[in-house]
């Protein structure tokens, strides 16, 4: 016997819901992956051109080495692996990525470990991430109040800039995780007609490693 309309249309709900909580932690982690390619370069020059090019003699002698050793280029990497990194935990929950080291998950059943599943993301993970925007945030917004700067005369300024990374990384996270609990729970307790639509094969595979 199918279900009522009415109880199923609340299931396609919760998964739109979903869909529209992970939806910032996709985008910004597609955004930041292109971060990539200027850290590499940054990286390459700095390698480049503190150990060769900063050791000329025209260089030395028209006191240029600075420029060739700039904390610039040191705070540019700091920078772009915190916000590569705080941009792409988020997207990372979504693809299932986070490596998962419980001694019990793989000695369960399916519906076990989307148990194990939700009561992580309920009790541990969920607490964990609002604590961490609470503190997040006063941490950037007094960097933002005071106008941080960098350390080094000529370093990059506006530390507050990068410090809100510390903020958002946790709060899309959260989202992600929110999205990942609604999921579990349309898989769990919904039709079974919406168990593909829910996307959570990989978190019941016991088996599964998204870099395989």
């Amino acid at each position: 016997m199918s279900q009522p309309a009415a109880p199923r249309s609340i299931w396609r709900l919760l998964l739109r819901l979903a869909r529209w909580a992970d939806a910032p932690a996709i985008l910004t982690g597609k955004a930041v992956s292109w971060l990539f390619l200027p850290l590499i370069a940054i990286i390459v020059v700095d390698a480049i051109s503190r150990k060769f090019l900063r050791r000329l003699d025209f260089v030395v002698a028209n006191d240029l080495h600075g420029f060739f050793n700039s904390p610039v280029f040191q705070d540019a990497e700091w920078h772009l692996h915190t916000i590569i990194f705080m941009g792409a935990i988020g997207f990372a929950y979504t693809r299932n990525a986070h490596v998962r080291l419980d001694l019990f998950r793989g000695r369960l059943g399916v519906r076990g470990r989307l148990i194990v599943e939700l009561a992580g993301g309920v009790l541990l993970l969920t607490p964990f991430l609002a604590i961490f925007c609470y503190y997040g945030w006063d941490f950037f917004y007094l960097a933002w109040e005071k106008n941080e700067g960098s350390p080094v005369v000529i370093g990059i300024g506006a530390r507050w800039f990068i410090k809100f990374f510390i903020f958002l990384g946790p709060a899309l996270l959260l989202l992600s995780a929110i999205a990942m609990m609604l999921r579990v729970v349309v898989r769990l307790f919904g039709p079974s007609a919406l168990t593909d639509a829910t996307g959570t094969g990989p978190i019941a595979d016991a088996g599964y490693s998204a870099y395989t």
